[in-house]
């Protein structure tokens, strides 16, 4: 069973609505620039755990399980370890999955199962993203 587990150091980011613009009468889309800057950071991050473990297969279901570690504001107190503000968990685990599609595996629908968790970093901690990611079997 195939199986890539890491700590990958990059500042967690959420995904970034889709913005439009008009360019010579054509609507044109585009992802924003910092989504494009942290999924390339991740992708780079990644890289050597990615080739130890290898892509999984087309078709193959995944698990995964990914918690995001925030810089806690200095304004917050340390009792505190749960973000419960905005942005939401989903668009950062939206951010970390297109990242490794077609790098890690071939599409993200592949994953069936996931725990995903959003905490602030301890003290002397710095922001990331700790993955695991199994094949998934009965």
């Amino acid at each position: 069973m195939k199986e890539l587990s890491c700590v990958i150091f990059v500042e967690p980011t959420a995904k970034g609505r889709p913005r439009s613009t008009v360019i010579a009468g054509h609507v044109h889309t585009y992802t924003p620039k910092r989504t494009q800057v942290a999924e390339a950071d991740i992708k780079a991050a990644i890289r050597k755990g990615a080739m130890k473990a290898g892509s999984f297969d087309p078709g193959m279901p995944l698990w995964v399980r990914a918690t995001f570690f925030l810089e806690r504001p200095k304004s917050l107190p340390k009792r505190v370890i749960y973000p419960v503000s905005k942005p939401d968990l989903d668009n950062y685990f939206k951010t970390l999955t297109d990242a490794l599609e077609k790098y890690v595996y071939q599409n993200d629908s592949q994953i069936v199962s996931c725990v995903i968790r959003k905490r602030y970093c301890l003290p002397r901690q710095v922001p990331r993203i700790e993955l695991k990611i199994l094949e998934e079997v009965e």
